[in-house]
């Protein structure tokens, strides 16, 4: 094993100018999702998969919302055999304001990748490309398969990216490893909180401003009810790994003019609870707050669930978790550590298919979403030395 890590160490640094050169060109595609057209950065990548002679499949639901998988090992074969699925996402999120360069022309300054996608999620794209490079080069050794996935619409839920590979193109593996957490690889996702979005709409009666009391208030009434829920108790407020269980008033919009009573508001409510609560029990709580302003004020309410992602937990015990501590101590001298998700990753669509699935890879925390995102040349490095590990240690 100690001559494999040096082996691995010593490929990956020579493929150092190579992970730069593929992470800008996809930087350099436009993907802002909105619109998406993650075609542009999947024609990068299959360009690279024709080099390499790596087979690949394009799975596209919406046209230009393209996705991409190359395949390493005999796939008839390894229907028996252990899979591993490595996924990272073509789409980033709008550049928005506050850029010191262009944000889809990327340039490297001491030691990071400048542009829109660097850390979320365009260089851990690039770091994956060269360890399917060195798993090409040794295929002959692999007696399991090697997935290594593209995908669309992460940033807005992937309904047309993993959601659909799983739900409508058979896309399975055995596991999955998605870069897509950050913490410099000092951490492992195990656990991720539960996403509910809802959208609230108070219903009143317009009126003239001057004679409020022909009308119903639907701001006001809105009001009540926000006021009421924003003291909301969760169920569990506690878990070793997370932080406690929030809420969030999104957005609120109603109303005209000043002088007219309004008779619409709504507002969307973004509520993140812990493993072990209950999205139908949350649901139901809201309801039944409803109904109290509704009986107090006259009130009218109607609630739509616009998301509802189930919360989602794997054994920190895990034999996933335990190759990749392994291999992450081998190359950077340090053990990661289980964690807690607030955000949401795929790893809750491969977990609910009965995929064993984590995050972990590089990057800073806060760089994902900021204005100048950037990530380290030499943790892009790193990772690659390390997944080459990880794969070459559940695929041999």
């Amino acid at each position: 094993m100690n001559n494999m890590v040096k082996d691995i160490e010593k490929y990956m640094q020579n493929e150092a100018n190579e992970i730069i050169n593929f992470a800008c060109k996809l930087i350099n595609t436009k993907t802002e999702n909105p619109p998406g057209n993650e075609i542009l950065a999947v024609s990068v990548v299959e360009k690279y998969f024709k080099r390499l002679k790596i087979p690949y499949e394009i799975f596209e639901k919406t046209k230009s919302r393209t996705n991409i998988i190359g395949y390493i090992g005999e796939r008839e074969r390894s229907r028996e055999r252990p899979s591993l699925l490595a996924a990272c996402h073509l789409d980033v999120v709008p550049a928005g304001d506050g850029w010191q360069s262009d944000p889809f022309c990327a340039h490297v300054k001491n030691g990071r990748i400048f542009g829109r996608g660097s850390s979320d999620n365009k260089g851990q794209m690039a770091s994956m490309m060269a360890v399917a490079k060195y798993l090409k080069e040794n295929e002959s050794g692999l007696k399991g398969l090697f997935l290594l996935a593209g995908v669309a619409d992460e940033e807005r839920g992937s309904a047309l990216g993993m959601e659909y590979l799983l739900d409508e193109c058979g896309i399975h593996a055995d596991y999955a490893i998605i870069p897509d957490v950050a913490n410099n690889m000092q951490m492992i996702d195990v656990t991720e909180k539960g996403a509910l979005f809802l959208e609230i709409t108070s219903f009143g009666k317009q009126a003239h401003g001057s004679t409020p009391e022909r009308g119903i208030n639907a701001v006001w009434n809105m009001i009540a009810f926000l006021n009421q829920i924003r003291h909301y108790k969760f169920r569990h407020a506690f878990h070793p790994l997370h932080s406690p269980p929030t809420m969030n008033l999104g957005s609120i919009h109603g109303g005209t003019v000043a002088n007219t009573v309004p008779a619409i508001c709504k507002a969307q409510i973004d509520l993140r609870y812990l493993p072990g609560d209950s999205p139908t029990d949350i649901i139901n709580d809201i309801r039944s707050i409803m109904k109290e302003v509704e009986d107090q004020h006259s009130a009218r309410f109607e609630l739509k669930i616009t998301s509802d992602q189930p919360s989602t937990n794997i054994p920190v015990d895990n034999p996933l978790i335990e190759i990749i501590t392994k291999h992450t101590e081998a190359i950077l001298g340090t053990k990661p550590k289980p964690m807690g998700q607030s955000g949401s990753t795929v790893t809750k669509q491969l977990i609910q298919k009965g995929i064993t699935a984590v995050g972990f890879g590089p990057g800073d925390h806060d760089e994902a979403h900021a204005a100048n995102e950037s990530i380290s040349i030499q943790e892009l490095i790193d990772f690659a030395k390390i997944m080459a590990l990880i794969s070459w240690d559940i695929l041999t």
